[in-house]
Parts: structure tokens; C-alpha cells; sequence
């Protein structure tokens, strides 16, 4: 062997180990860090874009963390990461809602989900291997704050994944529709559904969040009316939000839709705060108070601690519905869209500029190739070592010749 490595091709050897050394050594290039996305804190999609409009961010986790193994620090961690650049929501700053996705967290379960329930998302989905659910179908109406650490996937809005006809079903039937958007899997681009997504946009349902989705249900549960009649024909209704013990739930304080059945009268006014209440139509598909005369029910959206008078043009019967609408302003069915592992809003979001739908944004750092001195280091070492080396083997071949001729 030390023949071979002095003969003439031992500086190939030599050179073809020093330089294939860090296959051997897989840990020198492994990646370490991540890059932040720039579009988090991007005027255009927090002041006056796409939060305002409705959309919310979560978090899918940290490139540099086990999900699995560091639920509660990896929630901790991608949590920060988010609040340091951006709100939540137009509701608040503070994240709800968490992707898990089974393909790569395959052992994940019940105490891992209260693990990232104990730093606030109280909303975790697609499919996440847990027992209890929430909006798998029309009828799985969550009931605990557990059943929503399993929401329900109703489909994709990929192309060739899935069909308009079982969204359609879904949606005659009342669901909340669940679907997701991934705008690229590694360097593919993904393509979505036209039809779905022009079907999507033409209806009149109810566009909403993770987040938010689950803070209506939350205060429709929840909250507590006074509904009162002061004898000239004006009435008040009053949201006095949730009961004492509840004040401190994680849900955002959203407003919520209550029924008030009028008969023989006709509506003059809703107004709060002495300023009049705006008017909704079924057109209005994303959350916000107001009030909408429909037949002989009024519809009134209304936050906690707010008080609405309605002005009618005669004395009538007039009585307030037992339960808050299912979904604001009494659409027949919801649907939320979540966008997974969002490393670039602006990439995961272009397709939608001019669309209505609004999106839970699943966001996470985008990993980063740590630069590695040591692979510098090596790269160095070679050269130089090729270098010394050749120069070695060449001394030497002089002095052999020389010695020869001098013989």
C-alpha cells in the first residue's frame, strides 16, 4: 500500500479520498437552519391584503424540529416565528391553527395534540390519527374542544384530486367543507381545479378560516343574549359574550348571527351606538356584523359586548330564535381552504390574487443549506495537499534522473 502511494498514481488517490471524504462524513452538510418567508410582513398581504380580506395564518412547523418528538416546542418555536412578523388574522395576532400532516408525522397522537393545544392552536388538522372529529360530513358538528384536533378533509383543490360533484353534494347537504392547496411539491408546480375553483367562487356560502370557523363556533355556543322591548316599538338585543369561566378560552372574540322572528311588522332600522348597522346580503360571504331581512327573520351579526336596537314600523310579535345560526349570516354550508406547507406566501397565493376564497396559510420556514466551513476547509485541504504533494513526487523524480545521469 505506501508503494502505491508513492508510485506515480498515488497522488490520484490521494486526491480522490480528501475529496469524496464528506460522502463518509454525512452530518458536515446537513442543514441546520431556515430562511424566513420576506412576504409575512408585506404590506400588500397584511394592511390592506389578504388578512384584511379574511385570510389567517398557522403554522406546519420548524425545518429544525421534530414534530413528533418536540410537539410543544416546535408549536413554541413556529409560533414565534410567525407573531415576530404578522398577525394571525384581522381577528387577532395570536395564532389558532396547526397542520399535521400524517405522511410525515406517522406516530403522531393524543398527548402530542394536547402538547400543541397547551401553546394555544386549538384547531389542528386534516387528518391527524385522532379518534375524535370535526366537519368530516355535514353531521360531525364538533361538541369538545378535542374534536377539533382532528378537522376533517373534504378534498384538494389539485387537479384530478377532487371531483365537483362530491364538494357539491357536500355542500346541498350543509357541511363545512375542508379543502387544501399546496402550490408546489418540491420543484413541481401544482395545477388546480378550474371548475372547482370557479364553482367555489360563485356560490354564496359562508368563505372562513380554521381559526376563525372555530371562535363562531366557539361564541355561538357560548355567548349570552338579553333580547328586550321597550314598548314603542324598538328592541334591543344585547350580546353579552361568553359566561365568566369561559373569558379566557383561546377562541378570537368573532361576532356571531342571531335570529329575531317578526311577524306583521316590517323592519324601519338597526342601528348600535346611535349609527346605523349595515345591511348584508346573501353576497356577503365573509364575517363581519350587520343584518339581513330574510322573509320574516332578521338576521343580526352581532360581537360580544355590542347592543343592536331594531326599529320596526309597528307594534308586532316579535321573539328571538333559541340558537345562533350555524354558519354567519344563516349560509346554508361553509368552506375553508388551507394552504400546507407554506414556505412563500407570494408563490402560494398569486393563483388568487383577484379570487374571493380566502385561505388558512400553514406557514413554515423554508430550510437553508447551512454554509459549512468545514467543507471549505476540506475542499482546501485537497488543493493545497494535491499541490505539495505533486511537487513532492516530481523532487523526487529529478532526483532520480539526476542520479542516473550521473552515473
Amino acid at each position: 500500500m505506501s508503494e502505491v502511494l508513492r508510485g506515480p498514481n498515488g497522488c490520484v488517490v490521494f486526491i480522490f479520498v480528501v475529496l469524496f471524504l464528506p460522502i463518509f462524513i454525512p452530518l458536515v452538510g446537513a442543514s441546520t437552519g431556515w430562511e424566513e418567508d420576506g412576504w409575512l410582513d408585506a404590506d400588500w398581504f397584511t394592511k390592506d391584503g389578504r388578512i384584511a380580506s379574511g385570510d389567517e395564518l398557522g403554522c406546519q412547523g420548524m425545518p429544525t424540529l421534530n414534530l413528533e418528538l418536540m410537539p410543544r416546542t416546535t408549536a413554541m418555536e413556529c409560533k414565534k416565528y410567525l407573531m415576530e412578523r404578522t398577525n394571525a388574522s384581522r381577528w387577532s395576532d395570536y395564532p389558532l391553527s396547526f397542520g399535521v400532516d400524517m405522511n410525515e408525522n406517522p406516530n403522531f397522537d393524543s398527548s402530542d395534540h394536547e402538547a400543541l393545544f397547551s401553546e394555544g392552536f386549538a384547531v389542528h388538522g386534516l387528518n391527524t390519527n385522532y379518534f375524535n372529529t370535526a366537519w368530516h360530513d355535514a353531521s360531525d358538528i364538533p361538541v369538545n374542544n378535542s374534536d377539533w384536533w382532528n378537522l376533517g378533509s373534504s378534498g384538494s383543490l389539485e387537479q384530478k384530486i377532487t371531483s365537483l360533484e362530491d364538494i357539491v353534494e357536500l355542500a346541498e347537504n350543509g357541511a363545512m367543507v375542508n379543502l387544501q392547496w399546496q402550490a408546489r411539491i418540491a420543484d413541481l408546480r401544482v395545477r388546480t381545479n378550474g371548475d372547482l375553483v370557479a364553482w367555489l367562487e360563485s356560490q354564496n356560502s359562508w368563505y372562513t378560516t380554521w381559526g376563525e370557523a372555530y371562535s363562531y363556533e366557539f361564541h355561538r355556543i357560548q355567548d349570552d343574549f338579553i333580547f328586550t322591548d321597550d314598548g314603542l316599538n324598538n328592541w334591543k338585543l344585547e350580546n353579552l359574550g361568553p359566561p365568566l369561566e369561559y373569558q379566557n378560552s383561546l377562541a378570537w372574540n368573532v361576532p356571531v348571527t342571531r335570529g329575531i322572528e317578526i311577524s306583521n311588522s316590517t323592519v324601519v332600522e338597526v342601528s348600535t351606538d346611535s349609527k346605523e348597522f349595515v345591511e348584508l346580503s346573501l353576497e356577503n360571504k365573509t364575517l363581519k356584523p350587520g343584518w339581513r331581512y330574510d322573509g320574516n327573520i332578521l338576521w343580526i351579526t352581532i360581537n360580544s359586548g355590542e347592543e343592536v336596537t331594531i326599529k320596526l314600523d309597528n307594534y308586532s310579535e316579535v321573539k328571538m330564535l333559541t340558537e345562533s345560526a350555524r354558519y354567519f349570516n344563516n349560509h346554508s354550508w361553509a368552506l375553508t381552504i388551507s394552504g400546507h406547507h407554506t414556505i412563500d406566501l407570494f408563490k402560494w397565493s398569486m393563483k388568487f390574487d383577484e379570487s374571493p376564497l380566502v385561505f388558512t396559510w400553514l406557514v413554515e420556514p423554508q430550510e437553508a443549506e447551512d454554509f459549512s466551513w468545514i467543507l471549505i476547509l476540506i475542499a482546501a485541504t485537497a488543493g493545497i495537499s494535491a499541490v505539495i504533494y505533486s511537487k513532492l513526487l516530481i523532487s523526487k523524480d529529478r532526483e532520480k534522473w539526476d542520479f542516473l545521469e550521473s552515473e
